[in-house]
């Protein structure tokens, strides 16, 4: 399970990373958000094939378009009176990309199970989506609502899974799992001061989605083994620092291994939160 959560999502790539190391494959995927995205190349290919993929995605010009801001055109937006800042063209280039590179366009082509969240703009409630062509729901689940258009899937509107279930372990477990493994991206570290107000959205609605996500691992991980892996980056992050922190986030991941060891060849159940540095981590 691979939550959203923007421009971390590359700290995923470096945890998988360290997995893949010790021989660890998914049997089925399930991604919100950015991690819809990683989770629909993982379940594209073997693991380390897989990881390939996504480095050659995060470094790519389409994956920049993404991330960078700009500035002029969400000023014309708002004088044109639209309800987003920023079109959506950049996401679909970049899940254009994504499945180009797998080779891959629906979710019966892909050869593990994958349920992509996406939040139904009219009711407010999460749905899942796995069968059909993957790029729509790839787009929608993106969507952050004011900044993306919402997509269109049949009759209704769709926007960012993230909006109602980041990081949907109730997902993972109705799929009947012998465990889960979820990566989120949530829980970031306490900051020394808050100056914007998009700086104090951000943090609420990262505690928001923390503390929703820690009741859902109280409640399943007494049914079933659960692994809930939550990296903390240290700093603010630029597109230039995606490789930066994917090699931090494997490296954190490899340490923590090291530490708690491999159990059956099983990581072992449990919360783990990662911090990482960057100082220092090679591009």
């Amino acid at each position: 399970m691979l939550s959203g959560g923007g421009g971390r999502g590359a700290a995923q790539l470096g945890i998988l990373r360290a997995l893949a190391e010790r021989g660890l494959q998914p049997d089925a995927c399930v991604g919100t958000s950015v991690g819809a995205l990683n989770a629909a190349v993982v379940a594209s290919h073997p693991l380390p094939d897989a990881l390939d993929l996504l480095e050659r995605i995060w470094a790519s010009p389409q994956t920049g378009a993404v991330f960078r801001s700009h500035p002029l055109r969400m000023v014309l937006n708002r004088a044109r009176r639209q309800p987003w800042l920023r079109s959506d063209d950049a996401i679909g280039d970049l899940v254009d990309f994504s499945m180009g590179l797998t080779g891959m366009t629906t979710f019966e082509q892909l050869p593990r199970p994958l349920r992509i969240v996406v939040t139904d703009l009219l009711t407010g409630d999460p749905v899942l989506i796995s069968r059909g062509r993957l790029r729509d729901p790839l787009r929608a689940s993106c969507a952050i609502p004011f900044v993306f258009r919402p997509v269109r899937l049949g009759d209704r509107s769709y926007v960012d899974g993230g909006v109602t279930d980041n990081c949907s372990i109730s997902t993972a477990a109705r799929m009947k799992p012998d465990q889960i493994i979820a990566v989120d991206l949530t829980a970031e570290p306490a900051m020394p001061a808050l100056r914007r107000l998009s700086e104090v959205v951000e943090r609420m609605t990262s505690v928001a989605l923390h503390s929703r996500l820690l009741a859902d691992f109280d409640t399943f991980s007494k049914r079933l083994p659960v692994t809930l892996i939550c990296p903390r980056i240290a700093n603010p992050l630029r597109v230039a620092d995606f490789g930066k922190v994917r090699e931090a986030a494997r490296t954190a991941m490899e340490t923590l291994l090291q530490t708690i060891g491999l159990t059956d060849g099983r990581v072992p159940p449990g919360l783990f939160y990662l911090p990482i540095s960057m100082e220092g981590s090679p591009a």
